[in-house]
């Protein structure tokens, strides 16, 4: 009598479809964390534009001839994002009346001038409670500086 043996290669469907099915329902719960931790790192990225955006603001008073000329009212930088992209204003940096700020804010960053800045700098985090986020930087006169993120879900976010 001869004994037959089987040859069992691979898997059957049925264990295929089991894993996939596995598979499906472990990544349907995990999706929600998974975009909430891609946000909320986009989030802090904006959150890091806008301190270091302030600290450069802050390093160019620090100079005496800058922090003597500040025009009075301060300066504003406001950056915004919409459907259309991002949008950088910084009211009086083209004014070549009062350079001395805008100069040393540039130089300080790293930037060759106004276009430049503008080129390099982006929002990252989608807008979810407005149609727009708005990081603004204001600097006073007095050499306070004060800056905002309006327009983006912050809950849930601690930065250090």
């Amino acid at each position: 009598m001869k004994s037959i043996t089987k040859n069992n290669k691979g898997f059957s469907l049925v264990e295929l479809i089991v894993v996939v099915l596995i598979i499906a329902i472990i990544a349907v719960a995990l999706a929600p964390q998974v975009i909430r931790w891609v946000e909320n790192s986009r989030i802090a990225s904006d959150l890091e534009t806008r301190n270091d955006i302030e600290k450069m603001c802050q390093l160019a008073l620090t100079n005496e001839y800058v922090f003597e000329h500040v025009k009075d009212g301060g300066y504003t930088i406001t950056i915004t994002k919409d459907l259309t992209g991002t949008h950088v204003s910084c009211d009086n940096a083209s004014a070549t009346s009062d350079p001395a700020f805008w100069d040393q804010f540039f130089a300080i960053g790293g930037y060759d001038d106004l276009q430049d800045f503008k080129d390099s700098i982006e929002i990252k985090s989608t807008p979810v409670s407005a149609d727009e986020i708005v990081l603004t930087v204001y600097v006073y006169e007095d050499g306070h500086t004060f800056s905002t993120l309006e327009g983006c879900v912050s809950s849930d976010l601690h930065v250090s």
